[in-house]
């Protein structure tokens, strides 16, 4: 007979009034109930913490008020070294779950113990929810998923996760943003494998003055990346990592390079490759992914005026190629098809569905 764990919800909260008795409520409709909840109120200045100790009548409530705001990183770890029990699951205090949110969520986690990520609904305040239209709503393969979470991050907010695998991660850490992607990362570089359930029960509210609406996007993703990549010694995965760097601060990261003085091989190879000393105006070289070679672009409108042409030069072959534009590499080849950029977050997909 299998044992049901015990399931602990956490909301983060800071200035929420408008939304806390939504979030809270719909905790309280599920059709199989949580054991705790916990609400972490972030130094508001409106009345959320108060809102919140309302529903120790109808749920096994706990709010925590703070003071000081610290941030959503802080808020989420706090609530989670709160909570006693077995598994934890996110809610963020803007978005709300459908009435069999958990049991859903508690069935694919008994099935595959690990990260699970809910499939989400969109919505703005007004009007239907929709489904997104994600294009990794299809869950990459375990033996690539790290890789691929690298480039975009694929797990929603709302993830559940047991007491211990987060304790095996390191537990939420000081970031400004990106906190849960960051953990994500942790996870599964720790040897989570992530799942979803097929049916949709999260439902996440885009709002242009949320934390994710108001964020540096490309420096808080870049930020991640460079947090990665300073504890990762792996080269499939620092690849990886830079790969998706490129496509956010690819200007920055090139004019961070080296100049590179190839040798007589490496010149093969890049005459080989269309890349002759006589085109080639600058060479730059970084240890995990090759040789960088600027060529003249004859031109996209927008464009830097080159082309870099990442090659690895053990192998032969190029693994990225792309224009500057603004501060990324607009990919146009790329040897692992998986890894090119195209939606990063929820706020992303739902822009482009038109919410």
């Amino acid at each position: 007979m299998t044992v049901r764990p015990t399931i602990g919800v956490i909301i983060p909260a800071c200035d929420a009034a408008e939304y806390i008795d939504q979030a809270l409520a719909s905790v309280a409709a599920q059709r199989q109930p949580v054991d705790e909840v916990v609400v972490y109120d972030d130094g508001s200045s409106d009345n959320t913490g108060a809102l919140a100790a309302r529903w120790a009548r109808v749920l096994p409530m706990t709010v925590i008020r703070s003071e000081t705001r610290r941030g959503i990183w802080h808020a989420r770890q706090r609530a989670i070294a709160a909570l006693e029990s077995d598994v934890v699951m996110q809610l963020d205090a803007d978005d709300f779950l459908l009435p069999h949110h958990v049991a859903t969520m508690c069935a694919a986690y008994l099935e595959h113990p690990g990260l699970i990520s809910p499939r989400p609904l969109v919505w703005n305040g007004v009007g239907p929810w929709r489904e997104s239209a994600y294009r990794k709503n299809a869950l990459p393969q375990p033996g690539d998923q790290l890789e691929q979470l690298l480039v975009q991050n694929y797990v929603v907010v709302g993830g559940m996760y047991s007491k211990k695998l987060y304790a095996e991660a390191g537990g939420y850490q000081s970031i400004d943003f990106c906190e849960d992607w960051d953990l994500w990362l942790r996870m599964v570089a720790a040897g989570a494998s992530v799942h979803k359930p097929q049916q949709a029960t999260y439902v996440y509210r885009v709002r242009e003055n949320s934390v994710a609406g108001l964020m540096d996007r490309q420096a808080a993703e870049s930020g991640v990346l460079t947090k990665f990549l300073a504890g990762c010694e792996q080269p499939r995965y620092r690849r990886a990592a830079k790969i998706s760097l490129l496509q956010r601060i690819g200007a920055r990261h090139i004019a961070g390079l080296p100049e590179a003085a190839p040798d007589a091989a490496q010149r093969r190879v890049l005459d080989r490759l269309g890349l002759p000393a006589e085109r080639v105006r600058s060479l730059r070289h970084d240890p995990d992914l090759g040789l960088f070679a600027e060529v003249p672009d004859d031109g996209a409108a927008g464009a830097s005026g080159a082309v870099w042409t990442v090659v690895d030069v053990e192998a032969g072959e190029v693994v990225v190629r792309g224009r500057l534009v603004g501060e990324a590499l607009a990919v146009d080849h790329i040897g692992n098809e998986s890894l090119v950029l195209k939606r990063s977050s929820l706020r992303d997909m739902s822009t482009a569905q038109g919410v």
